[in-house]
């Protein structure tokens, strides 16, 4: 008996002690990171995008092929430029997506054979064009029930192209079933997307793309398996669209979609940089041992609307909350050109009021444009508010943009004062919010 209850201390204290070791298992300091390069059309925008950035980054991964699995198989093939990544001297990984596919699943079948034959393919044509790749990942967004037939596809493609290693991206979801345990031991390796969990139930919805909160949670989580794993952070906007009755009608990455009506309420879905700047700065004081690094979705584009600019993802990468400061400006003589500018580091929307107003003088003539109106002022004779219509509120400027948005004649000519009001102040009538910068 004394000796069972000796046994028994002996295995509570063995417990308490590897419950230490795991606690313990902290990382600290700055992480690597890696971006996604998930464009289909490498054009001059995109190798602009890759000599700017790709210093930044340890990896580089591209998409190569998407294929679509079912009675109708369709596989679209992407050709990166190779040379050009090669030119960058970094680490280059490949990606294939798989869409959504309910089974069945096996080891051996045409929809597994497909698979692996468009990896060796990818893979063959990747090292025809002189470039080794350092991983292949496969971005699958598997339903949990059916985690256990996706571990017989990635052991088939392990089989299939080993050594090189496979990593699959993984969704927060299975992050508390035994299934997805095993398939991350046997990976070896595992991207976990934090992003596009839930879209916005309503147009006010105002939940992020990616939930700092959320992020921590899950990273904390997978840290637990012990297994190696990089966390997907999102650069990226959706539209949300809704119709007249608030029923949502989808979402698009690539601007408002030709299926939704004339009148849908569209919003943006997007990350918010403050958030995820202060979200790297907290990994970077501590993290899970297991999390090896940051990966961002997607490498920032000129031409990429709903993408994050160089400068916005450079000083979040650093942890650092990017700059803000968006003005308005008044230009000329007697004919005063109003015009907002942003001088932060970010994407910034145009103001939904920009007030001007002036003393000791009449106003002559006024007229709006570049997606504004002309509101109501104190009578006409003092101030006048330039309001932004409904359409031009999905607008962005860039860092270092200027967007004209009317002009203003006095007689006789006098100095404009402007300043940018809080959305919640009156519309008609009332005092405009005190200047914050004067022109003329």
């Amino acid at each position: 008996m004394k000796t069972s209850s000796i046994q028994r201390a002996l295995a509570l204290l063995v417990l308490c002690a590897l419950a230490a070791c795991q606690r313990e298992q902290r990382a600290a300091g700055p992480m690597p990171h890696h971006v996604y390069v998930w464009q289909r059309v490498w054009n001059s925008g995109v190798r602009d995008g890759l000599r700017e950035s790709s210093p930044a980054f340890g990896e580089i991964v591209v998409l190569t092929a998407q294929i679509s699995l079912g009675r109708q198989r369709n596989i679209t093939r992407v050709d990166p430029d190779y040379a050009a990544l090669l030119g960058t001297g970094k680490a280059v990984g490949l990606a294939i997506r798989i869409s959504p596919f309910p089974g069945p699943f096996s080891a051996d079948d045409d929809h597994s054979r497909a698979i692996v034959g468009l990896v060796r393919e990818r893979l063959a044509h990747a090292r025809s064009s002189g470039l080794e790749p350092a991983e292949l990942q496969i971005d699958f967004d598997c339903a949990e029930s059916k985690l256990g037939g996706y571990r017989l596809w990635l052991k088939a493609i392990r089989a299939a192209v080993h050594p090189l290693p496979v990593c699959p991206t993984v969704l927060p979801t299975w992050l508390k079933t035994r299934s997805f345990a095993d398939l991350a031991r046997d990976s070896g390796r595992f991207v976990l997307q934090v992003h596009s969990v839930s879209p916005p139930k309503n147009a006010e919805d105002a939940q992020p793309l990616a939930d700092p909160g959320r992020a921590r949670v899950w990273a904390e989580e997978a840290g637990k398996l012990g297994v190696p794993f990089r966390v997907a952070l999102p650069t990226y906007t959706y539209l949300a669209a809704f119709d007249q009755a608030g029923q949502p009608l989808g979402v698009s990455a690539e601007g408002p979609s030709s299926r939704w009506p004339s009148d849908a309420r569209v919003v943006r879905w997007e990350s918010e940089p403050a958030d995820l700047a202060k979200l790297v700065a907290s990994w970077t004081r501590e993290r899970p041992a297991a999390m090896t690094g940051l990966i961002w979705y997607r490498m920032p584009v000129a031409t990429d609307a709903l993408n994050w600019r160089w400068l916005t993802l450079a000083a979040v990468m650093k942890g650092e909350v990017p700059r803000r400061q968006l003005r308005v400006e008044a230009s000329g003589k007697e004919l005063a050109d109003l015009v907002v500018i942003n001088d932060g580091l970010q994407d910034e929307p145009l103001p939904r009021f920009v007030d001007a107003h002036w003393l000791g003088t009449r106003l002559a003539m006024a007229d709006a444009l570049g997606g504004y109106v002309l509101g109501s002022g104190g009578g006409m004779t003092n101030w006048i508010r330039f309001q932004r219509t409904s359409g031009a509120s999905l607008s962005r400027l860039r860092p270092g943009q200027r967007h004209p948005i009317g002009w203003i004649r006095c007689e006789p000519p006098v100095s404009i004062r402007l300043s940018i009001p809080r959305a919640a102040d009156p519309v008609d009538g009332g005092q405009p919010a005190p200047p914050v910068r004067d022109g003329l």
